[in-house]
Order: structure tokens, then C-alpha cells, then sequence
């Protein structure tokens, strides 16, 4: 069986990533951890050896985004699913925010500026989760210029807005925390693009 790859020009056709073969799809980047395809799902991994969050970015460049995928906790105690801000669009350093996900609770965080000891994340949202032992949760995230609305599961539904949020963002941000994680269907769509200079990427080695 193939790993697929969707790709298409048209900004309303989602790119999915379907993991039935050993490697990632293309212009996925790991920055930390364990993120290879097993048994036709990606097994993400915090690794004690990194003493940092597991992080993997798919260099898909937006200002707007729709992301949905397939997400069940193996042993893991946090998942994120967020963006950075491209270079150059905000005078700050660090992730730009986060649907940050774990067994018992979903949020959406405004992250730090970590150019800046005084700045904290901020929490603009939060919804209870009670996810049971092997269940696989749907997850949806999307932003719409300043607003990011996102849902988990069948109950949780969260929704947030900052004037940020609107900027270039040249990737898809995923990090895992505590363990294992596991993701299937994988789906980006490109609501509105965004031109990011290749000398902007973002390194490979970024948390």
C-alpha cells in the first residue's frame, strides 16, 4: 500500500496524508521526537533523550486554513496542533497559537512572545473532554483572519479571535507530550494562501 498525497492548485481541495506507508509525506519535517508511519497511522513520540516536546511541522504555507484529522491518546498526556507566524509578520518570538488538546480538556492558546521574559501564554478558550481509553477523537481547527474556531470529539467546541492570528503562516505545527499519540487522516485546506520566501522557512531543528 502507498502512503497518499493529495495535492491540488485549487485553494478549496484539501492536501490529506494517509499513513500507510513507511514515510512521512513530503515537506513533513520532524524537529523533535518519533514521528513515523506504523499499521497505517502516524505514531508520534515525546523522546526522553530530547528533553523537549515531541515537534514536526508540514511546511504548508497559509494566512487561512481549515485543518481536520484523527487523533487517539497511546500513553501521551498533551497534543498540539497549532501555527507559527512567518518571519518578518509580528515582532515576537515563538508560536503563534495552539489547539491544545488532552484526554480530559481542550484550549486555545495565544502563545508567549518569548523574546520577552514577562510575556505568558494566554488561555482564550477552554472546553471539558472526557476521552475514553482507545478512542480516536475527530479534530477540526480553522482560522478565519482573526477568529479560530475549532472542535474535538462530539462535544467540545471552542472559539477564540486576536488581531495576530491573521498574519502568514508558513507550516502546520504538531507537538505531543508525555508519550504516544496517534493520527490518521491528516487534511489541510488552504482557505487563503500565503507567499513565503524560501529564506524565511523555518529551520528544521525549532521547537
Amino acid at each position: 500500500m502507498l502512503l497518499l498525497v493529495a495535492r491540488s492548485s485549487s485553494a478549496t481541495e484539501p492536501i490529506v496524508a494517509r499513513f500507510e506507508e513507511a514515510k512521512r509525506p513530503e515537506k513533513w519535517l520532524v524537529n523533535f521526537g518519533h514521528w513515523e508511519p506504523k499499521d497505517g497511522v502516524l505514531v508520534c513520540r515525546q523522546l526522553d533523550k530530547d528533553n523537549h516536546a515531541a515537534a514536526s511541522r508540514w511546511q504548508i504555507p497559509s494566512k487561512d486554513a481549515a485543518i481536520k484529522l484523527r487523533l487517539k491518546f497511546d500513553g501521551a498526556t498533551g497534543f498540539h496542533l497549532g501555527f507559527d507566524p512567518a518571519p518578518g509578520e509580528l515582532k515576537k518570538q515563538g508560536h503563534l497559537y495552539s489547539l491544545v488538546v488532552t484526554p480530559t480538556q481542550a484550549q486555545l492558546k495565544k502563545h508567549k512572545d518569548k523574546a520577552n521574559d514577562a510575556s505568558k501564554d494566554q488561555t482564550l478558550a477552554t472546553a471539558s473532554l472526557n476521552a475514553a481509553a482507545g478512542e480516536w477523537l475527530d479534530v477540526e481547527l480553522r482560522t478565519a483572519g482573526e477568529k479560530v474556531t475549532a472542535t474535538v470529539g462530539k462535544t467540545a467546541k471552542l472559539e477564540a479571535s486576536d488581531p495576530t492570528f491573521s498574519v502568514a503562516k508558513p507550516t502546520v505545527v504538531f507537538r505531543v507530550i508525555g508519550g504516544d499519540v496517534l493520527l490518521d487522516d491528516v487534511q489541510v485546506t488552504v482557505l487563503k494562501g500565503a507567499e513565503i520566501k524560501p529564506a524565511e522557512k523555518r529551520s528544521a531543528k525549532k521547537g
